[in-house]
C-alpha cells in the first residue's frame, strides 16, 4: 500500500499504550581485532576483543527510549559463548530492563537461520514484544538476514534500515512510523505493531557505557536449548568449509620526491597500468546458450534494469543453470524493461504485479509448491531481496548463503546440485562456505561479479504473472531516490573519501571529480554520519566494485573497507600519515594533505590535457 504518510519523531506520541521491546544483539570482533576463522570455521575470539555489534547499540538505544515511561519494559537478548554476556551487562548499564542470554553448546557455529529459530523461539516464549528492534547488519558479515528470518518465523511484519522512529496509536492500533534507508533512497513507511525494525546506524546515538559501570551476571537471565524447549539436532542448513586470507596481488610503490613529482609520477604509473600497453585483460565469460523444454529452475530475483545488477545476476543464474542442465526464471518487480534479459541469461520471466516484500514471499512460496522447488533462488544483496530471501529461506528450511562475491555450482556425494561461495569475513579472511539446504539460495555483491558478453537470442521470452496483494500492515510513501545508487558499479574512476578528509571542504573534491569523470565513495564511519549517502559505502558491509582507478583520499585502510575495491586495476592512496595502513594495501602512495594533493593533481591533469588537447572526462565514461 503506497500514499502520503504524516511522519513525526521523538518516540512514543498520541495515546499509545506502554510498549514492550526487545533488542536482538550480537558480540562482534573490537575495530583492530582479526575477525578470523578457526579451523572449524567459527569466530577465533581473544579476551578483550569483543564487543557489541554498533548497529546493535542503536537497537538497544531505541529500545530503551521507546520503552520509557509507566509500564514500558525494554529487553535484550543475545545468543553465544558464555563470554556474550558482556553485550547484555553493558545494555542493562544502559538502561535496558532485563537481559536474556541463550547459550548453549549444541548452538555453537550456528548459522543464520538456527540463530534466527532460536531467537524468535526466546522472543515468542518469554518477551511478550511490540516491538522487535536488530541492527541493520553486523561489522563482521554483511548477513541482514536475522532481521527478516525471524520476522517470517514469527509471522510479522519487518522494516529497515530505520532512522528515525516513532511510534502512535491510530484507530485503536498501535502503529510505527519511520525513515527507512536502502542502497536506492529513503522512503517513509507505517507499520502495524508488532513489527520486527532494524535500524539504521544514523538512526541515533548508539547506547555505550564504561565497563565499570556494567552490573554483575546475576541480573542476566540465562536459557539453554533444554530451557527454550528445543529438542532434536541442530543442524545449520549453511556451513563454512573453510577460510582464507584475501589474496592481494598489489605491490605497493610509495613515492617520494615534492609533491608535484609525486603527482607527475603518480599519474605516469597509473596510465602505464591502463593504457595499451599494459597487459590485456581478460575476455569477459559469455553467457551461455539458452535453454527451452522442461527442465530444473535456477530462480533469479532481478532489480531495476537501468542498472548493472540484473546483468550481472542472470549472466551468473545463467553460469550455475547451465552446469545442471537447468533454465532461469527471472523474477521481475512491476514495471521492469526487460529488453535485455534474454541477452543478459533469463529463459523466461515471472512477472510480480507488485512489490510488497511478505505478500511476495506468499506468492512465491505457493509458485514453488505448485511447479516445484528450483535448484537455487539467487537476488542481489539488496533490501528487498534479502529479505526476501531471509523469508523463503526460512520457508524452505534451506538457509541462506548471504553476500557471496564469487560462487560456483557443485555436486555432493549424491549428485545433489550444489552451491559453494565466498564472503568477505573479518579483518580480511574469506569465508568460504555451502549449503546443505533442498534449496541452494544465495544473495550475491553484484559488483563482485562478471558482466558476461550478451548472447545471441530471437524471440520473446516465455512470460508468467502473479498477483502480489499489498501488505495490509504496512504502509509506505514514494521512494525519495539517493542520487543515482547504481553508478558505481559503471564507474571508471572513483574518488575515495575518508574521515582524513573534513567535510566542510568537499568542494574541493569538484574539479578533480570533474577531471578524472568520477563517482565519489566512501568509508562507513563518513556515510554514518550523512556527509555522504549510504548508497557510497564500500567495503565488507556495504559494496563492492572494480573500477579502473580508486584514488584514495584520506582513508587510513581498514581492510573491512579496502575489501570493497580488491578489484580496483589500480588504487592511488593519498594520506598525511607515512604508517597509515592504506600504504601496504595499494599500487601508488602518495603521502601528502589531502587538499594540497588534490589540486596538485588537478593542476597536472589540466596541463596533461591542454598538451593533448583533451577534454576532462565525462563522468560515466
Amino acid at each position: 500500500m503506497t500514499g502520503p504518510i504524516a511522519h513525526r519523531s521523538g518516540g512514543v506520541t498520541g495515546a499509545a499504550p506502554a510498549l514492550r521491546t526487545v533488542a536482538l544483539v550480537k558480540q562482534v570482533p573490537r575495530e583492530g581485532g582479526s575477525g578470523d576463522l578457526g579451523p572449524d570455521g567459527r569466530l577465533r575470539r581473544t579476551a578483550g576483543e569483543a564487543e557489541m555489534n554498533p548497529w546493535c547499540r542503536r537497537a538497544v538505544a531505541q529500545a530503551v527510549r521507546l520503552a520509557a515511561g509507566p509500564g514500558g519494559r525494554s529487553s535484550v537478548v543475545t545468543m553465544g559463548p558464555s563470554r556474550a554476556v558482556d553485550v547484555l551487562r553493558e545494555a542493562l548499564a544502559c538502561g535496558a530492563d532485563e537481559a536474556l542470554h541463550l547459550t548453549d553448546p549444541a548452538w555453537a557455529g550456528a548459522d543464520c537461520l538456527v540463530t534466527a529459530r532460536v531467537l524468535a523461539a526466546a522472543v515468542d516464549a518469554h518477551t511478550g514484544a511490540d516491538v522487535i528492534l536488530v541492527g541493520r547488519s553486523s561489522v563482521d558479515g554483511n548477513t541482514a538476514a536475522v532481521g527478516p528470518m525471524v520476522a517470517e518465523l514469527l509471522g510479522l511484519p519487518f522494516v529497515g534500515a530505520a532512522l528515525e522512529i516513532d511510534v502512535a496509536e491510530e484507530d485503536g492500533v498501535r502503529v510505527l512510523r519511520t525513515t527507512l534507508q536502502s542502497d536506492e533512497g529513503l522512503r517513509s513507511v507505517q507499520v502495524a505493531l508488532p513489527a520486527v525494525v532494524a535500524v539504521a546506524e544514523r538512526s541515533c546515538q548508539p547506547a555505550k557505557a564504561a565497563a565499570d559501570t556494567w552490573p554483575g551476571t546475576d541480573r542476566v537471565r540465562t536459557l539453554t536449548r533444554a530451557g527454550l524447549g528445543h529438542a532434536g539436532p541442530v543442524r545449520s542448513p549453511t556451513r563454512v568449509t573453510g577460510s582464507r586470507r584475501q589474496t592481494r596481488s598489489r605491490t605497493p610503490v610509495l613515492l617520494s620526491g615534492t609533491l608535484e613529482e609525486q603527482v607527475e609520477r603518480a599519474l605516469d604509473l597509473w596510465r602505464s597500468r591502463t593504457g595499451p600497453s599494459a597487459a590485456t585483460a581478460p575476455a569477459s565469460p559469455a553467457v551461455p546458450p539458452r535453454r527451452v523444454g522442461p527442465s530444473g529452475r535456477v530462480l533469479a530475483l532481478t532489480g531495476p534494469a537501468e542498472t548493472a545488477e540484473p546483468r550481472a545476476l542472470l549472466g551468473e543464474a545463467a553460469a550455475i543453470a547451465a552446469h545442471f542442465g537447468a533454465q532461469v526464471t527471472a523474477v521481475v518487480q512491476p514495471g521492469t524493461d526487460t529488453g535485455a534479459f534474454a541477452s543478459w541469461g533469463a529463459d523466461e520471466l515471472l512477472v510480480l504485479d507488485g512489490d510488497a516484500a511478505r505478500p511476495a514471499v506468499a506468492v512465491l512460496h505457493d509458485w514453488i509448491t505448485a511447479h516445484g522447488r528450483p535448484l537455487a533462488l539467487l537476488g542481489a544483496a539488496r533490501s528487498w531481496e534479502r529479505e526476501v530471501l531471509g523469508r523463503l529461506a526460512a520457508r524452505l528450511d534451506s538457509g541462506l548463503m548471504s553476500d557471496l562475491v564469487a560462487v560456483e555450482p557443485r555436486t555432493d556425494g549424491t549428485g545433489a546440485p550444489r552451491l559453494a561461495g565466498t564472503k568477505p569475513s573479518g579483518q580480511a579472511t574469506l569465508a568460504e562456505i555451502d549449503s546443505l539446504g533442498p534449496v541452494q539460495i544465495a544473495t550475491l555483491r553484484t559488483g563482485s561479479l562478471p558482466l558476461r558478453t550478451p548472447r545471441a537470442v530471437a524471440g520473446a521470452l516465455p512470460t508468467r504473472q502473479v498477483d502480489v496483494p499489498p501488505d495490509p500492515a504496512l504502509q509506505a510513501g514514494p521512494l525519495k531516490p539517493d542520487g543515482d545508487y547504481d553508478a558505481l558499479e559503471r564507474a571508471r574512476t572513483v574518488i575515495g573519501v575518508g574521515q582524513g578528509v573534513d567535510p566542510q571542504r568537499y568542494a574541493e573534491l569538484e574539479p578533480l571529480r570533474l577531471l578524472l569523470g568520477a563517482e565519489l565513495a566512501a568509508t562507513r564511519k563518513v556515510t554514518d554520519t550523512g556527509r555522504l549517502p549510504h548508497s557510497r559505502q564500500l567495503g565488507i558491509t556495504a559494496r563492492a566494485i572494480a573500477p579502473e582507478l580508486y584514488l584514495a583520499l584520506g582513508v587510513s585502510g581498514s581492510t573491512r573497507h579496502m575489501s570493497g575495491v580488491e578489484r580496483a586495476t589500480t588504487v592511488l592512496a593519498v594520506n598525511h600519515d607515512p604508517t597509515a595502513p592504506v600504504f601496504a594495501q595499494c599500487d601508488i602512495g602518495i603521502v601528502a594533505d589531502w587538499a594540497a594533493a588534490v589540486r596538485a593533481l588537478c593542476a597536472a591533469l589540466a596541463k596533461r590535457g591542454a598538451a593533448t588537447g583533451e577534454r576532462p572526462a565525462e563522468q560515466g565514461d
